[in-house]
C-alpha cells in the first residue's frame, strides 16, 4: 500500500501510535486521580517519569523505523522529554531540566518550519516577541521576587514555542495527523504551564495531567507513519493580519503603559525601569511590524500577481524618475497570436504562457534592466545607458529567448510561442518619456504588421512593409474560433 508516495507495509499499518496515545492518556488520568485523592504520591511520580521516559524512547525509535528526511527535528524533540516527575519544590534545581525543554523543542520546530517553508518569517518572529515581552512583563511585576526569574521563563518559553508551532500550522505544508498531534502536544504543554503558574502550583494534579497528555500526543505524533511528511516543502503563505491578530498585538503593545499607570496609582516605583525597557522594546517591535506591513503592501501594489514582474504603474514611476539627458532604451514586447491561445486552449493555458514568457524575459534581460508586465500580453523593459543599437540587441536576445523552445499549455500540449518587439531610445528618438513610449509602441505594431516574431526600432518604422495576414496553423482541441477572431489576434 502507499501513502502519498510512501510505501507502507502491512506491518507498518499496526496502530502503534494509537496504542501509545491511549495508554498515555490513561496514564495521565491515573496520575490526576492519585493526586486528587491525595494517595499514592510516589506511584504518581513513577507514572509521570515512566511516560516521559517512554516518550523519549518512542521518538528515536520512530526515527529508526520510518527514516524521515528531517531527522534532526525529531531527535531534538526526543532529547527534550527526559525530565524529573515534577514532585519537587518550586523554584528549584529541577527547573533547569524543565526549562531545557524549551530550546530543544524550539530548535526542533524551527528545523521543521525551515524545511516546510524556507525563509525567515520576520512577521511571525516580531509577533512572538511582542507577546513574549508582554507576558514576561506581567510575570515580572506581579510575581514574588523569589520566583521571578524562574517563573517568567515558563510563559516566555511557552509563547515562543507556541508561536513557532502556529507558524508551522499556518505557514503552509501538509497538515498530517502527525503534525496535528505535535501541535496538540504544544497546546497541552502550554495549558499545563498556565495552570501551574496561575494556581501557584496547587492545580490538584490537573497541571500534571496536561503535561502527561502532551507526552502522549508527542509519542503518538512520532509513531504515526505520516511523521515522514511533517517537513515536506510547501509554498510560503503570507502572515494574515486578521482582526483577532491585530487586537491581540494591540493589547500586548498597550500592556506596558497600562501596567505603569497601575503601578503609579498604587504608589509603587520599584519596577519602573523594567517597565520603561519593556515599553521601548514593544515600541520598536511594533514599529518594525508596521514597517513590514507597509513594505508588503507596497510590494503587492507594484508587483503583478500572475507573473511576479513590476506592474505598469511601477514601471511608469520608474520611467518618470529617469534623469533628463541620460541615455535610456525602451523595449515593448507583445506575445504573437496570444488571443489564439486563449480561444483554442482556454485562459489557464494563456496564464501558463504569460508566466513562462515572463520567466524567459527575466532570465534573458540581464542585470540592471527594469522589466514589467505593461498590460495583457504586453511587457516593457527599460535598458539604462543604452543607445539604439544596444537596445535592439537586447530586444533580439529577448525575442530569441522566448522562441527558444515550446511552452506547455497543459494536458501535455506544447506549442511554440513567439514575440514581437518595438524599441526607442532617449534622447536620440524622443525628447521625453511620453514620446518615448509612443515611438516604441509604433515600432511594436510595425513589427506586428511586418509579420511578427521580429524587432523593429523607432527609426525603422517608415521602412516596414505590411505583410498579408497569416493563415491559422494550429490544430486546436477545442471548437475552432471564427476566422475573423483569429485575424483580430
Amino acid at each position: 500500500m502507499t501513502e502519498n508516495g510512501y510505501v507502507i507495509t502491512v506491518r507498518e499499518q499496526r496502530p502503534f501510535w494509537a496504542a501509545f496515545l491511549v495508554l498515555g492518556t490513561l496514564t495521565a488520568a491515573a496520575f490526576v486521580a492519585l493526586r486528587t485523592l491525595g494517595m499514592g504520591a510516589h506511584l504518581a511520580g513513577v507514572l509521570y517519569a515512566g511516560l516521559s521516559t517512554a516518550t523519549a524512547l518512542a521518538v528515536p525509535a520512530a526515527v529508526w523505523r520510518y527514516r524521515p528526511d528531517g531527522r534532526t527535528g525529531w531527535l531534538l524533540l526526543g532529547a527534550g522529554q527526559l525530565v524529573p516527575p515534577g514532585e519537587v519544590a518550586f523554584p528549584g534545581a529541577a527547573d533547569a531540566l524543565h526549562l531545557a525543554q524549551y530550546p530543544l523543542v524550539a530548535a526542533a520546530l524551527v528545523s521543521f518550519v525551515r524545511r516546510r517553508t524556507p525563509g525567515r518569517h520576520i512577521p511571525s518572529l516580531l509577533d512572538a516577541g511582542i507577546l513574549a515581552i508582554a507576558a514576561g512583563l506581567l510575570s515580572w511585576v506581579y510575581l514574588t521576587p523569589a520566583d521571578r526569574l524562574v517563573t517568567v521563563a515558563y510563559p516566555v518559553g511557552d509563547l515562543l514555542v507556541l508561536a513557532i508551532g502556529l507558524r508551522m500550522l499556518l505557514g503552509g505544508g501538509a497538515r498530517t495527523p502527525s503534525c496535528l498531534m505535535l501541535l496538540g502536544s504544544l497546546v497541552a504543554m502550554l495549558a499545563g504551564d498556565a495552570a501551574f503558574t496561575i494556581l501557584g502550583g496547587a492545580a490538584n494534579g490537573w497541571d500534571g495531567f496536561l503535561w502527561l497528555l502532551a507526552y502522549a500526543l508527542l509519542g503518538g505524533s512520532a509513531l504515526h507513519p505520516s511523521m515522514r511528511r511533517i517537513d515536506d516543502p510547501a509554498p510560503v503563505r503570507a502572515v494574515p493580519s486578521t482582526p483577532a491578530r491585530v487586537v491581540a498585538l494591540a493589547a500586548a503593545s498597550l500592556l506596558a503603559p497600562v501596567v505603569l499607570l497601575v503601578q503609579y496609582t498604587r504608589g509603587t516605583t520599584r519596577d519602573v525601569p523594567v517597565i520603561a525597557v519593556a515599553c521601548a522594546l514593544l515600541f520598536l517591535l511594533v514599529l518594525g511590524r508596521m514597517a513590514g506591513l507597509v513594505a508588503e503592501q507596497h510590494r503587492l501594489a507594484v508587483t503583478d500577481v500572475l507573473t511576479g514582474l513590476h506592474t505598469r504603474r511601477a514601471f511608469e514611476e520608474r520611467l518618470r524618475a529617469v534623469r533628463r539627458g541620460r541615455p535610456l532604451g525602451l523595449i515593448l514586447v507583445d506575445i504573437d497570436h496570444f488571443k489564439r491561445v486563449n480561444d483554442s486552449f482556454g485562459h489557464p493555458a494563456g496564464d501558463r504562457v504569460l508566466r513562462e514568457v515572463a520567466d524567459r524575459l527575466r532570465a534573458a534581460a540581464g542585470p540592471g534592466v527594469t522589466l514589467a508586465r505593461y498590460g495583457g500580453e504586453e511587457f516593457a523593459l527599460l535598458v539604462p545607458d543604452a543607445d539604439a543599437e544596444r537596445t535592439a540587441q537586447v530586444a533580439d536576445r529577448l525575442r530569441a529567448a522566448v522562441g527558444g523552445g515550446p511552452i506547455e499549455l497543459g494536458t501535455g500540449v506544447h506549442r511554440a510561442v513567439s514575440v514581437s518587439a518595438g524599441t526607442a531610445v532617449l534622447p536620440a528618438d524622443a525628447a521625453d518619456p511620453g514620446e518615448l513610449v509612443h515611438l516604441a509602441d509604433r515600432a511594436l505594431y510595425a513589427a506586428k504588421r511586418a509579420g511578427r516574431d521580429r524587432v523593429v526600432t523607432a527609426g525603422q518604422c517608415a521602412k516596414v512593409t505590411r505583410v498579408p495576414a497569416e493563415p491559422e496553423d494550429w490544430p486546436t482541441p477545442l471548437p475552432r474560433p471564427r476566422r475573423t477572431e483569429l485575424e483580430a489576434a
